[in-house]
């Protein structure tokens, strides 16, 4: 092993590298994510002090902008991307890779059931970083697609049934309120587009809660205007009506049922 390849590696140039590979890129919330932390030893032996793989997750948050100009202050807000660790995992003992070697190192990470599915903007990915001692850090990043469970899926499914279509999906935060164990909530905006819904509401936006076995469906329903009075409930946002649901696998055949006598 030669002097030069040792440099060489310090800073990149037939460094290690890492690859995360999973067993599944689609998981759902709950679930556990596996697969193996993949190391090829590069050109010269290199001592790797830790390795960290972090789940990610994006979300917006409005922030207020404070400024001034010519001694007034002014104040607006703007949408900024935010990122959340889901999990994790790190392997924080020290080894040496040889060069040419190859290792795998088995993870799994759960996906909390607080994720968000990937739709929208909102994306959830896994990232590897790979700590070489006295050389340039490695890093992976992999894409995850978190998909419903199947009890969010009976929601989604019956509404679209419905006549109802997502319109639109955001993950939003607030920097001084936090939902649950995490910093956002993720809203679907649902649109009556044909059925019997259609002309009678503007949109339906639910929100999942998921506890344990039990999904909680939180619903604002925005009713749409009618006439003067119809329209003034709507200026002053008195045409929406929250309501909940919960859903189980012990009703959840009865789910298209339970949302068209909430809706009606």
């Amino acid at each position: 092993m030669s002097f030069f390849s040792k440099v060489l590696s310090s800073v990149g140039i037939g460094a290690a590298t890492v690859d995360a590979r999973l067993d599944t890129h689609e998981i759902e919330p709950g679930q556990d994510i596996d697969g193996v932390i993949f190391i090829q030893g590069g050109k010269a032996d290199q001592e790797i002090n830790k390795i960290d793989l972090d789940l990610m997750c994006n979300y917006s948050v409005e922030v207020e902008i404070k400024r001034e100009e010519d001694g007034e202050s002014y104040s607006s807000t703007e949408i900024q991307e935010r990122h959340h660790k889901l999990g994790g995992f790190s392997l924080r003992k020290a080894f040496t890779i040889g060069a040419g070697e190859a290792k795998e190192i088995p993870f799994r990470i759960n996906l909390p059931e607080q994720a968000p599915l990937t739709i929208g903007h909102t994306q959830t990915w896994l990232a590897t970083n790979l700590d070489i001692a006295m050389a340039v850090d490695k890093q992976d990043q992999d894409t995850v697609t978190v998909m419903p469970t199947r009890l969010q899926y009976a929601v989604i499914e019956a509404l679209e049934e419905m006549g109802f279509e997502l319109d639109d999906a955001e993950c939003e935060g607030s920097e001084k309120t936090r939902f649950a164990s995490v910093p956002f909530i993720q809203e679907f905006e649902f649109k009556p587009l044909s059925g019997p819904y259609r002309g009678k509401f503007d949109e339906v936006e639910v929100v999942f809660l998921p506890q344990g076995e039990q999904l909680e469906v939180l619903l604002e329903i925005d009713r749409k205007a009618r006439g003067f009075s119809g329209f003034f409930a709507e200026v002053f946002d008195r045409d929406e009506i929250k309501t909940r649901l919960s859903v189980n696998m012990d009703n959840i055949e009865q789910v298209p049922q339970m949302l068209e006598a909430l809706l009606d």
